[in-house]
């Protein structure tokens, strides 16, 4: 994975009250989703982000992809725990601020909704 970062994303700010992203596709996080193992690939989103739900949506275009990289999604604006293992994460990447969206694996960040689809298009 490139560490290329890109100063677009989300913050919980950026959503307002009643603001949706529409995603239907993301399982709510459990205990064992706040162990991030060696390698693994971890998608740190916030409920309501645009450009998280663009990352969404192209995953929804390419079926099987998920699977094929063992992709875990972590929920970072309601979920509290997520929150801090997102900030726990991007301080290992050595951002000092960031907003989601965040791929992560093994100390490197991609931030932003293109680079994080042009990363995981290198898996298809």
């Amino acid at each position: 994975m490139v560490s290329g970062l890109s100063l677009a994303g989300c913050t919980k700010k950026d959503t307002g009250p009643g603001q949706s992203n529409g995603n239907t596709s993301s399982q709510p996080t459990a205990p064992a989703d706040y162990v991030v193992n060696q390698g693994e690939l971890v998608f740190f989103w916030g409920e309501g982000c645009p450009h998280c739900e663009n990352v969404e949506k192209f995953l929804r275009e390419n079926p099987g992809l998920e699977e094929k990289v063992k992709l875990k999604k972590i929920e970072v604006f309601k979920d509290l725990s997520g929150q801090k293992l997102f900030l726990e994460k991007v301080k290992e990447c050595g951002l000092e601020s960031a907003g989601v969206p965040v791929l992560y694996q093994g100390g490197k960040c991609v931030q932003g909704d293109q680079p994080i689809i042009e990363e995981l298009k290198k898996n298809l």
